[in-house]
């Protein structure tokens, strides 16, 4: 049982140095450098870009490309309404001749002959004009039903992210203010009992299993945060 035991630890301890190798190559691939090359680890943890507020969606790249459409849509009814209307006409011409004129005068070349013409341009294709302010109407509304569901479902979203970095930064706490002393005091003991004959290689092994695992779910918690915390910043980008 206790070769068992400790040939399992051994499958694991190559697992994780496999993981690692893999990681670093990913992390080179990620660079685009030619060196391996390892993150330091002085900080793990990310940090919150700025405090979560729904106040502050409407600010929202994505939330401010539906408004956008928005007003562009009620842009486009403007303009096709503005179509149905007249048109005034206004011209005025300025001629000058030079020479003999029909009248038997003779002229230079300052301009002696002005006029000016009025006039109203009115649609011909009425009924199709007002097809195209009807369906600019139609394309309005879709915007503006985009841009309102746009907005709960961002607000929405940005709840259920907070909830989950409080959740996940819950955990991390625990662990660094109990799980992780707990990890080690039970590697301690551990060590000490198996040194003074007071358990065996078995009963050791399982505690300092559960010791490095108590470790192992603290990296997993950190990483879960991360991502809570990625999540947010982009949630709250500006």
């Amino acid at each position: 049982m206790a070769e068992s035991q400790r040939s399992q630890v051994g499958m694991q301890l190559k697992q994780l140095q496999l993981d690692k190798e893999m990681l670093a190559l990913r992390f080179q691939l990620l660079l685009n450098v030619d060196s391996v090359l390892v993150p330091s680890p002085v900080n793990t943890k990310l940090e919150l870009a700025v405090t979560p507020d729904t106040s502050a969606i409407r600010k929202h790249p994505s939330i401010l490309v539906l408004d956008q459409q928005k007003k562009i849509s009620l842009a486009q009814v403007k303009l096709e309404r503005s179509r149905l209307m007249p048109d005034l006409l206004v011209g005025y011409n300025w001629m000058s001749i030079e020479g003999l004129g029909p009248d038997n005068v003779v002229y230079d070349n300052s301009p002696n002959f002005k006029s000016a013409q009025f006039g109203i341009g009115v649609p011909l294709f009425f009924g199709s004009q007002k097809g195209k302010v009807k369906a600019a109407k139609y394309l309005e509304v879709i915007a503006e039903n985009n841009y309102q569901t746009g907005l709960i479902s961002f607000r929405n979203e940005l709840l259920a992210a907070s909830k989950e970095y409080e959740l996940k930064n819950s955990n991390v706490n625990y662990f660094e203010s109990k799980g992780l002393q707990n990890a080690v005091d039970m590697k301690n003991i551990a060590s000490a009992k198996f040194v003074n004959g007071e358990i065996n290689f078995l009963e050791w092994a399982i505690l300092i299993n559960n010791s490095a695992s108590i470790q192992s779910n603290y990296i997993e918690a950190v990483n879960d945060l991360n991502m809570a915390i990625i999540q947010l910043n982009y949630l709250t980008i500006k």
